[in-house]
């Protein structure tokens, strides 16, 4: 009954792999421009901080892309949007450049909004899921004997040589 959303919440989560691919690559290849974009000095230090921000968003990326089920790899992408929010605080401070330093900021929130959404749908559903296969464990019926382990009433008893039980 819930597949349709099940499929959409999915291809969220795989869009938001994507998404982590291109800003990782962006903070890997082109960290000075995102400085001069924030405001912010260009030094080896926040410069050596991005790409280390652009590795874990590649890490979030292809985790998010090469799981069956993607659930824990989003809740991922929410851990790293607080670092992130947390890094735009000092950033903020610092700025130069109060328009650029918003447009990003902004992208980075509307994103980490997506995350956390997308993260729990994704929860909701494995819950759904994880309680009908424990319902349907619960409401399958097997015999006593299958259960306890000991011969059934039903099986034949050993005969001795002599042809007698």
């Amino acid at each position: 009954m819930f597949r349709p959303k099940t499929s959409n919440d999915y291809a969220a989560a795989r869009a938001l792999g994507w998404a982590s691919i291109g800003i990782g690559l962006t903070e890997l290849l082109a960290p000075r421009q995102l400085e001069e974009a924030m405001g912010i000095d260009p030094d080896d230090t926040n410069t050596n901080v991005l790409r280390a921000l652009g590795v874990r968003e590649l890490a979030h990326g292809v985790d998010c892309l090469t799981r069956k089920d993607p659930t824990y790899a989003v809740w991922g992408r929410v851990v790293g949007d607080v670092l992130d929010t947390a890094l735009l605080g000092v950033v903020g401070a610092k700025t130069r450049n109060p328009a650029g330093f918003a447009a990003i900021a902004t992208s980075v929130m509307a994103i980490g909004i997506a995350d956390v959404v997308v993260a729990m749908r994704l929860t909701s559903k494995r819950r759904q899921r994880q309680a009908a296969e424990s319902s349907a464990a619960a409401n399958t019926w097997q015999p006593p004997a299958d259960q306890s382990g000991l011969p059934s009433t039903r099986q034949p008893a050993l005969q001795t040589q002599t042809g007698r039980p």
